[in-house]
């Protein structure tokens, strides 16, 4: 089957835009500024022999926010640039309301907050470790390659590491909290000792032995990292005209999209004001995650406030918490609020009509039209979001989000270049941008750089860290390697980050299949099912990016591989029943129809049926979005993205009483085009003379 349209119906996500089209190579197929940072060294994730062997540089810096200086050893401070490269002995410091991100060689990262004072120094001898002393602060540490072993000390503890993910914060006074995520460490002083591992929280104060705490929830200590959008119009807030003159510049980059430089030019004129002002100054506090002054800040305006209203919503949303605001929304504000809200209790559908009513009350409002783009593409209503995402950069043209899913929308045409110009363009607007870092590497792997990719995948979930659907990405992009253990541990990550998202289940489900683990894939499936609406096990509601790695994906094996044929037809019928323009679903009815034929073609009841459903999914699938061949079942799931290229399947069964079956499948994609060309041949000896069948 030959197709080459551009331009075919799409079910996108909010959470997470759609991955990028195309067939993969090589499928796998399975059968059966008060306080300063002193950062000396940035190896920490190299072993410990590097530290002595390599003087150049071991990382970089990845991301930073307002004010970060860098300097070499006997040399004055100098402002930071992103991309810097780090060697032994460099220092950085950031300054109050910034943060940074060090990126190492070998992909671990390491996340510092505001107020944070650390020095990394070599070991003290070349078979030692390197050596953590955090001062005061925070720091959230991240690597999926392998344990890290470094020795941490503060001023109440030390302690030897090995770990992959942890939280780390000391504060004044010297008292020190730990939290593993995933790892192990002994911390001891003079006074006692103690081992935590995963999920495990420790804390030591001077002079005191160290002991063990209730863990609270991860995104509550790691808040600091979290991403919040923009939600307040300038507008509804009733600024004075004195107001409006001394926040002329601060105002003059937030309309334009421009957060960070708002929050910059905001700092000298920071205290006091009315409600008003402290609104306008909580929305900019909480651009860079600090929740905390956010909320201090909006202490003093009334709790009936819409900009207090609006901020306090959007809070919930982001740590998916229940608000328990009763009252209909009035301003363009509080229909951004009540948009993010609706988005996360999965209600899409109030959610696009939350943004477009932000958009009638506030017709210049920038980030309500990157809002609405961003619903409409989640829908698959791409021609609406390309128009209304243009004159959301119109608006507000320093807009990281809506560049960002600019380059979505580019990589949906199969424009990859456009697509990653839009993404680096958001990145160097606000390098916290997950989104951004995680379409540039989508787009990094489909044109083969599968390292660089996954690099920016792993930025993507450090740098928002609560977010499920980046997990399940980077488990994703993990099952092209054979580290079966980092997929299922991203996997489960996911899914305590959000125990409401289908999607890590279902990606459970299709890896646990690969692996032959049959009931464990079934138990997934079903999982999966129980939580999204209308049983809808082709795509997530949170996901809602058309799940290619499930269009690719032969669900009904999973059901036919563990006897359960029957149930595979009924989930198939729910699907095509709730969304009949959608190919996964028909795909996965065919697949399920064609578990039900006669191998021998003698008995054709079910022929046409399973013709008329593949036909159906390879009509409605995007270019290079399917999979053409009725015989390649894995091959998006198994690669992540699909990349331009030619691929051949071949799989041959031989049973014991003389039969044998064989199917082989060439199939390929050239930018728009994508084609396939399968052939099936059987041979039966019969059980008697002149019984065979051929």
């Amino acid at each position: 089957m030959l197709s080459s349209r551009q331009d075919r119906r799409r079910v996108q996500s909010i959470e997470l835009p759609i991955e990028i089209v195309g067939l993969a190579e090589n499928p796998i197929h399975t059968k059966g500024v008060k306080h300063s940072i002193a950062l000396f060294g940035f190896v920490l994730a190299s072993l410990s022999a590097g530290w002595a062997q390599s003087p150049e540089s071991t990382a970089q810096l990845l991301e930073k926010e307002n004010k970060v200086d860098t300097a070499k050893p006997a040399s004055a401070w100098a402002p930071a640039r992103v991309g810097q490269p780090l060697a032994v002995k460099d220092q950085v410091r950031t300054g109050e309301l910034s943060r940074a991100a060090v990126q190492f060689t070998d992909l671990s990262m390491l996340r510092l907050d505001e107020w944070t004072k650390i020095e990394i120094q070599p070991p003290a001898r070349e078979s030692g470790k390197p050596v953590l002393d955090l001062k005061n602060g925070a720091l959230y540490f991240f690597s999926r390659e392998k344990p890290r072993e470094l020795e941490i000390r503060t001023p109440a503890a030390t302690g030897g590491l090995r770990g992959t993910e942890f939280h780390l914060r000391v504060s004044e006074g010297g008292r020190t909290e730990l939290t593993m995520f995933d790892g192990e460490v002994e911390l001891a002083n003079d006074a006692g000792n103690i081992v935590l591992h995963s999920g495990e929280q420790g804390v030591v104060e001077p002079g005191k032995a160290p002991r063990k705490t209730a863990v609270l929830e991860a995104v509550n200590i790691i808040q600091w990292c979290l991403y919040y959008p923009a939600v307040i119009d300038p507008g509804d807030l009733g600024l004075t005209a004195a107001q409006e003159r001394a926040l002329g510049q601060s105002l003059a980059a937030y309309r334009s999209g421009d957060l960070l430089c708002a929050l910059k030019t905001l700092l000298p004129t920071a205290q006091g004001g009315n409600a008003a002002a402290r609104v306008y100054r909580a929305a900019l506090f909480l651009s860079v995650g600090q929740v905390d002054q956010a909320q201090a800040a909006l202490a003093g305006v009334p709790a009936s406030h819409a900009g207090r209203r609006a901020l306090e919503q959007l809070i919930a949303a982001v740590k998916f918490q229940e608000w328990p605001g009763t009252a209909e929304p009035a301003t363009a504000s509080e229909w951004m609020a009540e948009s993010y809200y609706q988005q996360s209790r999965s209600q899409l559908n109030a959610a696009l009509k939350a943004a477009q009513r932000a958009v009638e009350l506030s017709p210049d409002f920038g980030f309500a039209w990157a809002r609405v783009a961003e619903l409409e593409f989640s829908f698959g209503r791409t021609p609406r979001a390309i128009k209304k995402v243009k004159r959301a950069i119109s608006l507000a043209p320093r807009n990281a989000q809506a560049h960002s899913l600019e380059g979505f929308l580019f990589a949906a045409q199969n424009r990859i270049a456009f697509a990653r110009k839009s993404f680096d363009e958001a990145i160097a607007l606000d390098g916290a941008l997950g989104n951004a870092w995680l379409g540039r590497g989508l787009c990094s792997i489909r044109r083969g750089d599968e390292a660089d990719g996954r690099r920016d995948l792993q930025a993507a979930a450090v740098l928002e860290p609560n977010r499920s659907i980046l997990r399940s990405y980077l488990g994703k992009a993990f099952s092209q390697g054979a580290d079966v253990a980092k997929v299922h541990s991203e996997f489960q990550r996911a899914k305590d980050l959000d125990p409401n998202d289908p999607t890590p289940w279902l990606y459970s489900a299709i890896q646990n299949k690969q692996e032959n683990r049959y009931n464990q894939a079934i138990d997934d499936l079903e999982k999966s099912i129980e939580l999204n609406d209308n049983r809808r096990v082709y795509r997530s509601q949170f996901l809602l990016d058309q799940d290619r790695s499930v269009r690719g994906t032969n669900l009904a094996a999973i059901y036919r591989n563990d006897g359960m044929v029957e149930q595979s037809v009924r989930e198939a019928v729910r699907a095509v029943n709730s969304d009949y323009s959608s190919a996964p679903a028909h795909l996965f009815l065919a697949n399920s129809y064609n578990t039900l034929r006669d191998p021998t073609r003698i008995l054709l009841r079910y022929e046409t049926a399973w013709f008329n459903e593949l036909l159906l999914a390879n009509l409605l699938s995007p270019v290079g979005g399917g999979p053409l061949s009725q015989f390649v079942s894995e091959q998006e799931y198994s690669k992540l993205f699909e990349r331009d290229g030619f691929g051949i399947s071949s799989v041959t069964d031989y049973f014991g009483y003389g039969e044998l079956r064989q199917t082989s499948s060439q199939y390929g994609t050239s930018g728009n085009v994508s084609y396939a060309l399968d052939a099936e041949y059987q041979y039966n000896s019969g059980l008697r003379p002149n019984n065979e069948i051929s």
